[in-house]
């Protein structure tokens, strides 16, 4: 009998499952997803920290040297400090997190297209 299959976020990062590429899209899609939420305020900021914006994400995104990763989750481990202690910059923060997922959306584009091409 075959073992489960884990779909934890964690358990992703941490395995040979995904290749660096389907990480950082995962994690642009998945930043992308908890802004426009956010923004929509659909969900809290507590809850976009539980998903992906948390240390065990960075910690996981480390150990596979994805610093473009480890930046937009950065931006969003932060977002609980603007909510907090300067909401105005709250909107300002969402766009710079919406704008380092799309860079990592489009760094998957272009290592695709260059791929097809060679």
């Amino acid at each position: 009998m075959s073992q489960p299959v884990s779909l934890s976020l964690f358990d992703l990062l941490d395995s040979e499952a995904l290749s660096d590429e389907e990480v950082r899209c995962l994690v642009g899609w998945q930043a992308s997803i908890l802004v426009d939420l956010l923004r929509r305020q659909c969900i809290t900021v507590r809850y976009a920290e539980q998903v992906l914006f948390n240390l065990d994400v960075v910690q996981s995104l480390e150990r596979r040297s994805l610093k473009d990763c480890v930046e937009v989750v950065d931006w969003g481990m932060q977002l609980e400090d603007w909510e907090e202690y300067t909401p105005e910059h709250l909107p300002e923060a969402l766009s710079t997190i919406a704008r380092l997922a799309q860079r990592l959306l489009e760094k998957v584009r272009k290592g695709r297209t260059g791929r097809v091409a060679e």
